[in-house]
């Protein structure tokens, strides 16, 4: 299988001036409707996930699916509210996830996995000279690549990461309801909310990396899991 970008339709002159006035875009419909939900279904039916959070330490913490299966539910319980107590004071998050930039974890896919398909497009030098005709940025380097997805309860406290030149959001999320939550969220120094980017399907969303930002926790009553591909380039 292999996915190609839709190009044609964009106002790349558009998409620019944007970008140098706000620092963030958002553009829809990369790939072909098709495509878009073949990924979608992969991710919702064909990946095995991990449980992606943050220790008492403040470190990533990943729980890998065997750790899952064996783990006592109380431990697991134990590291799920150490990620929701430090959310009360500053940077931590929890979430679904499976790393697409080890050379491994694309092999345990397999080629015929949308997401191996949409990793190898992430990974191309075509996708980096796309990014850079809609950001005017030059040079862009992926660094990483992650699946996520987030359930009823699941969040991302507001960050940065200035040493990034550019993130991404491609989100692979259908039939959306914007009161369930799960928007990125940009912040201003006051604290306010200066914009937001609601979850739908094959939107592409790019932002400076210095830009706070965060995800909003899902609704308990959220009726679908949240899923997108992320990535950072330096």
């Amino acid at each position: 299988m292999s996915l190609s970008l839709l190009t044609d339709a964009f106002d790349f002159a558009g998409y620019r001036d944007r970008f140098a006035r706000k620092g963030r875009i958002r553009l829809e419909g990369a790939l072909s409707h098709e495509d878009a939900h073949a990924v979608h279904h992969a991710l919702e039916q064909q990946t095995l996930w991990e449980l992606h959070l943050v220790d008492n330490e403040g470190q990533p913490d990943i729980l890998s699916r065997t750790e899952l299966e064996t783990l006592n539910p109380s431990e697991i319980q134990d590291r799920l509210a150490a990620a929701a107590e430090r959310a009360q004071t500053g940077l931590s998050f929890l979430h679904l996830g499976y790393d697409l930039t080890s050379k491994e974890a694309l092999v345990n896919l397999g080629e015929d996995h949308p997401l191996f398909a949409l990793a190898q497009l992430v990974w191309s030098a075509d996708f980096a000279a796309f990014c850079e005709n809609l950001t005017g940025l030059s040079g862009l380097k992926l660094q990483s690549l992650i699946a996520t997805g987030y359930r009823p309860g699941d969040f991302f406290t507001m960050h940065t990461d200035a040493q990034a030149a550019l993130t991404f959001e491609w989100n692979f999320t259908h039939d959306w309801r914007s009161d369930w939550g799960g928007q990125i969220l940009f912040h201003s120094p006051s604290g306010d909310i200066e914009g937001g980017i609601m979850p739908r399907l094959n939107d592409l969303a790019l932002y400076a990396g210095d830009q706070p930002r965060s995800v909003a926790s899902l609704a308990a009553y959220a009726g679908a899991p949240r899923f997108a591909v992320t990535g950072r380039f330096v």
